[in-house]
């Protein structure tokens, strides 16, 4: 919620409920109502597609400019796919009426609502290119910075099980490529996650799709990003930030 202006979240605080999120829990799942819409404060969660014949892969992530539960803010009841935790961390949960209650009284609440969902509109579509024309270096690298950028860190807590679902590809084919990535400087593997120690380095293995994504994103927080607190949050970032 740090791209909310202050006297937004002071509008919702009142029904903000913040919650711990763990490593692949589900906070929407496919054709199930929304009932809460999840402001993500720190972690990553990965929005899946699938069919019944094809397993899931990722079409957009989730950090912290962003919110789970897009269709309910546009009227929809459904979730249209699975939103899956690939980063663990915390977030701030609203009941999905009074979010839709509070975007319809208050139109500064309602432009910065959609003004994401454009920039996740965008980079869907983006993704959907690099998946469709891209090498997996190119993609895997564009995720890794986009995750570094959410988190706010270099080091990204995540498995080559969840890049392997993420990315729709083998595990083997994961760990190959980040060894080639690590052979040429951009990151290190560690034992349960993924230190991007030179992005630049990295940023010249990804494709265009990397900045064209983040500069949409940038839109977002040229206002400047705000510190809101919760004590109870707090005190979850912490306990959240220790699990890692």
């Amino acid at each position: 919620m740090t791209a909310l202006a202050p006297a937004s979240f002071e509008r919702l605080r009142p029904f903000l409920q913040p919650v711990a999120l763990k490593r692949r829990a589900i906070l929407q799942d496919y054709h199930h109502p929304i009932e809460h819409v999840y402001f993500i404060e720190r972690g990553v969660a990965s929005l899946l597609v699938r069919t019944q014949r094809d397993g899931p892969v990722e079409i957009a992530m989730v950090g912290r400019l962003g919110f789970v539960g897009v269709a309910a803010v546009l009227g929809i009841q459904r979730a249209p796919n699975r939103c899956l935790m690939s980063v663990p961390g915390y977030g701030l949960r609203i009941p999905m009426s009074e979010l839709r209650r509070a975007a319809h009284r208050y139109p500064d609440i309602q432009q910065q609502l959609f003004g994401y969902i454009h920039a996740l509109l965008v980079q869907n579509t983006q993704t959907t290119l690099c998946s469709a024309r891209h090498s997996l270096e190119e993609r895997l690298s564009r995720w890794l910075l986009l995750a570094a950028d959410r988190l706010d860190d270099r080091v990204i807590p995540v498995t080559h099980d969840m890049l392997s679902v993420i990315l729709g590809v083998r595990r083997a084919s994961i760990t190959t490529t980040l060894a080639e990535l690590e052979r040429t400087g951009g990151l290190v593997r560690q034992r349960g996650g993924i230190d991007v120690c030179d992005r630049v380095a990295l940023e010249r293995r990804t494709c265009e799709c990397y900045q064209i994504i983040a500069s949409e994103y940038g839109c977002l927080n040229r206002n400047g990003l705000h510190e809101h607190r919760i004590p109870a949050a707090t005190d979850l970032m912490r306990t959240c930030l220790c699990c890692f």
